[in-house]
């Protein structure tokens, strides 16, 4: 670890340091889902509408001809719920009131083989996971992955919660010579698309436990592992179920998954064989997304590629 967790007071930054891994909650998500495949309650090539039937409808939108594999591998079609016009909520929303925000919106393509990355998702995955379980999607991620991994400054926020645990990280966006600090935040407003908070020493933990076999069965860690090629993030980037593949210059394969909110730029990722790796970077300017100058590829390129 390195660098500052609270600028102003030069508080280090640590590996139980918290902060918000955004969609980094979309590998635990995948990983609870694969696990109810596994217990045959869940079929990744049933129709959505199987398991949340009429839920899915709008213009040229039907849960009846997307599959839960295309929702887990991003190739559904399914509008974004957020977009440039929406405010992030202020307040507590429901995980229906995010969807209704998509649904309110046209199709964008049907389900294809190529990965257009939208966060609607994993907000019908998640409802996927609470319809099958009978349990908020936050509850049964917790007593299925993060407990039995003793995952200790891991956690779900409550709606409504919207500070980070003690020790924290701030999250600050840079622009215009200026820092604003943008921590807090509503949780709800991102559900199983990207409210979980975590340390850097747990999340590093929990993508060796997957890749090591400790959180899903090796029949659905192959599924997630099964990539399409991601074109439109950048070469050499493939999207499995939750799970991210990326090339790196030495031919050697990381796999994991990154996440983008407000103030906080995270990775974890991990090459089979060799230690787990994760990185957050809280004061990062807006253009922080171009994978060529994306620092956290920087970070993987210099642990697996060194010189």
């Amino acid at each position: 670890t390195a660098g500052h967790a609270d600028v102003d007071s030069a508080t280090p930054f640590a590996p139980k340091t918290h902060v918000r891994v955004a969609s980094i909650t979309k590998t635990f998500v995948a990983a609870a889902i694969l696990q109810l495949v596994t217990e045959r309650r869940v079929d990744l090539d049933a129709p959505v509408d199987t398991y949340l039937p009429g839920v899915i409808r709008g213009d040229g939108i039907d849960g009846t001809t997307i599959t839960v594999r295309q929702l887990l591998r991003h190739q559904s079609g399914l509008p974004e719920y957020f977009d440039d016009d929406t405010q992030p909520p202020t307040s507590p929303v429901s995980p229906r009131e995010l969807l209704s925000w998509a649904l309110a919106k046209p199709v964008l393509y049907p389900p294809t083989p190529v990965p257009v990355y939208t966060n609607t998702n994993y907000i019908v995955a998640g409802l996927i996971l609470e319809a099958v379980t009978g349990r908020p999607a936050a509850e049964e991620i917790t007593r299925r992955i993060i407990t039995p991994l003793g995952l200790t400054g891991t956690y779900f926020p409550d709606p409504g919660d919207t500070w980070v645990r003690a020790p924290m990280a701030h999250g600050y966006e840079v622009a215009d010579g200026g820092r604003e600090d943008v921590t807090a935040g509503e949780p709800s407003g991102e559900y199983m698309a990207g409210s979980l908070i975590s340390t850097g020493e747990d999340i590093t933990a929990f993508i060796t436990a997957l890749m090591d076999g400790h959180v899903v069965a090796p029949a659905e860690l192959a599924q997630m592992m099964d990539t399409v090629d991601w074109p439109l993030h950048g070469p050499g980037f493939g999207y499995g179920l939750g799970l991210t593949s990326i090339e790196l210059g030495c031919d050697v394969t990381a796999w994991g998954h990154g996440g983008d909110l407000a103030g906080y730029h995270s990775i974890m990722a991990v090459v089979p064989g060799r230690p787990a790796v994760s990185a957050t970077f809280t004061q990062a300017s807006p253009d922080v997304t171009s994978i060529a100058d994306d620092p956290r590829f920087a970070v993987l390129t210099a642990v697996y590629c060194p010189v």
